[in-house]
């Protein structure tokens, strides 16, 4: 479950690396995630990354500043990669409002989830997956919070990785390759 969340988290470093950098704009991403599937039927990633690149210069505050991956130093990158793990959280919450999965004030917005999903999922779970969203938030939305990095919002992300592995039937350990 955590390996599928890591890997899609590692994409979010690779494809602002590329984006900051010049390589793509975005679009020739689209095509990269097409080997994602839930229950056997291939998911839209496209909706899953709007906001990517904005939300990681907001939160880690790069200011703006391009990074070629291709001349970044070692000692760069490590610093890069800390600067995200440390405040992956936040990363994800600003996405989320991006994504209009959460209101501007971090509320959880369910007919914003709702259009994420429908952009998201086959239409075959899309139902279930939303009912389990909406059970994830309400159960953990009282500790929706901004401070300590974010992680009010830890447990409902957790939540939310945990249901999707379930309902598209993902084992724990499988890669994105596999999924």
């Amino acid at each position: 479950m955590y390996k599928f969340a890591f890997v899609l988290s590692l994409v979010l470093v690779v494809i602002i690396s590329a984006t900051s950098a010049g390589k793509t704009d975005g679009k020739k991403w689209k095509g990269k995630f097409k080997n994602m599937t839930c229950k056997g039927e291939s998911m839209n990633m496209t909706s899953m990354f709007v906001g990517q690149k904005e939300c990681y210069a907001e939160v880690v505050g790069t200011g703006g500043t391009t990074v070629n991956p291709t001349t970044v130093t070692e000692e760069n990158r490590k610093e890069w990669m800390k600067k995200w793990k440390e405040n992956e959280l936040c990363i994800e919450v600003c996405k989320w409002k991006k994504q209009k999965m959460l209101n501007d004030d971090g509320t959880y917005n369910a007919d914003g989830s709702e259009k994420l999903m429908k952009a998201v999922l086959p239409t075959s779970v899309q139902a279930a997956f939303k009912k389990a969203v909406d059970e994830c938030a309400s159960t953990n939305g009282k500790s929706f919070s901004l401070d300590n990095k974010c992680a009010g919002y830890k447990a409902f992300k957790d939540c939310k990785v945990k249901k999707f592995m379930e309902i598209c039937e993902i084992k724990k350990g499988e890669s994105a390759e596999e999924v």
